[in-house]
């Protein structure tokens, strides 16, 4: 008689780590500029470029939530890793689109900053996950490696690279951080409670 697929811990692991990397490379590659600049159009170009950014953008959202909900731990660690995800995405996406508009406009170098797509993408994925998994409160502060993509970007701003570059350099900055975040914090867990699985920890 043939075994049926399980969908236990071990697996429900691996489908959100493959969820959450997908998500959060879309997250970061993805030009969202054609959203954000899309009133200006006033109809002028007919092209479905802001829309296909916004299912992209609702895939990226869909996706992270996904990644964090069938995580194996407490429903409650879950919940507020979701949370946390989804608030910093839509808030992301609204200021973002009230800048576009010419509401929200100064000062500058501050929304410059809180709204890079790398820090936000860091902040979701990063800080969701570590909530989540029910990594110890102290760990939390790896979820500060968000920072890095937009002072990354004010450092090369100056420096004559291609757009490509750019692009490429912000991903695969996106993609260390995150992954030296949530490792680390795996790390710093384990040597805390001695071995012992978090899910298994009380809380």
């Amino acid at each position: 008689m043939a075994q049926t697929a399980k969908f236990d811990p071990r697996v429900r692991y691996g489908v959100a780590v493959t969820a959450m990397v997908y998500s959060t490379y879309l997250a970061c590659a993805t030009d969202f500029s054609a959203v954000i600049r899309s009133e200006n159009y006033e109809g002028a170009i007919s092209s479905d470029i802001p829309l296909l950014n916004a299912l992209q953008f609702l895939l990226v959202v869909a996706g992270m939530v996904f990644a964090l909900a069938i995580l194996p731990g407490d429903g409650y660690r879950r919940l507020g890793g979701v949370t946390l995800a989804s608030v910093t995405l839509f808030l992301w996406a609204t200021f973002n689109l009230l800048r576009g508009a010419g509401v929200v406009t100064e000062p500058v170098a501050f929304w410059d900053f809180v709204l890079d797509q790398g820090f936000a993408t860091l902040l979701a994925a990063v800080g969701g996950w570590l909530i989540a998994r029910g990594r110890r409160p102290v760990t939390w502060l790896l979820a500060l490696v968000c920072v890095i993509p937009p002072l990354l970007a004010i450092a090369i701003e100056d420096i004559n690279i291609t757009t490509g570059i750019y692009a490429l350099i912000v991903q695969a900055t996106v993609g260390i951080c995150g992954l030296a975040a949530v490792w680390g914090a795996a790390w710093i867990d384990k040597r805390v409670t001695g071995g012992r699985p978090v899910e298994s920890r009380a809380a």
